[in-house]
């Protein structure tokens, strides 16, 4: 059931960031900011003060917030996987007057999902990333599983590239309006993704099954038609070119 119509959640990741992208306006009165690590001095450099700041601090050095223990308030956080309650037992101080929360290394989430897990919690169905991509391989696949992470909790989720948009759906279609051009990727997160249609595309396909482990959905193309994309049972991976 999708949840879309609350709060918007922008998250400023450590990797390659390529400012903020023309057609995404922050609301600093309604949107949630969220630096993750390193993020933050992405944002600093186009002028952004995040409301949160959260991380390990492995990629951005800040005297005294590092741990090691793997342990917080108690509690083991590699017992924690899918509850998540280490969220509520983070370390709270302040970095250049904002409010920091600190995660210790020894950890099985990543600082960008600990942002993801704290906008849930705020309320946020939107989630924008930036600097999500390059640098590091596996963050750049671990931060693709969490746009279908967010999918199947009815969340919007868009992963900001130089040049690409990658965005999720489960069990859900997701429309485009005419006048689109460039390419159009749809590939399976899900070990299978079944029921899959695509009109208005120079490819056109009804009720195929994807997976996981061949890039079937690579290389559509929009043709300025509206378009639409569905799927009845899976989680898909979309990519598509950034419209100026």
């Amino acid at each position: 059931m999708s949840r879309i119509g609350g709060r918007r959640c922008i998250i400023a990741g450590a990797g390659d960031f390529f400012g903020i992208p023309a057609g995404l306006r922050i609301d600093p009165e309604r949107d949630l900011l969220i630096a993750a690590d390193a993020g933050y001095e992405n944002l600093c450099a186009v002028g952004l003060r995040p409301q949160l700041i959260v991380g390990d601090f492995d990629s951005m050095r800040v005297e005294g917030v590092a741990g090691t223990t793997g342990e917080v308030a108690g509690l083991s956080i590699f017992a924690d996987a899918e509850k998540a309650e280490y969220i509520h037992h983070l370390r709270k101080t302040e970095l250049d007057g904002i409010e920091t929360r600190i995660i210790d290394p020894v950890k099985n989430d990543p600082d960008l999902l600990a942002c993801v897990r704290i906008g849930l919690e705020e309320g946020c169905t939107e989630f924008h990333i930036l600097g999500g991509t390059g640098k590091r391989m596996d963050h750049s696949i671990a931060n693709l599983q969490i746009l279908g992470f967010l999918a199947k909790r009815g969340c919007h989720a868009y992963l900001y590239g130089r040049e690409q948009l990658i965005t999720a759906i489960h069990n859900e279609e997701r429309c485009f309006p005419a006048g689109r051009r460039g390419y159009f990727s749809a590939l399976s997160l899900s070990d299978e993704s079944c029921g899959v249609s695509e009109e208005g595309f120079k490819y056109i396909i009804r009720e195929v099954t994807l997976n996981n482990l061949t890039p079937t959905g690579l290389s559509n193309e929009f043709v300025g038609m509206a378009a639409r994309i569905s799927v009845r049972e899976g989680t898909l991976l979309l990519i598509y070119d950034i419209v100026p």
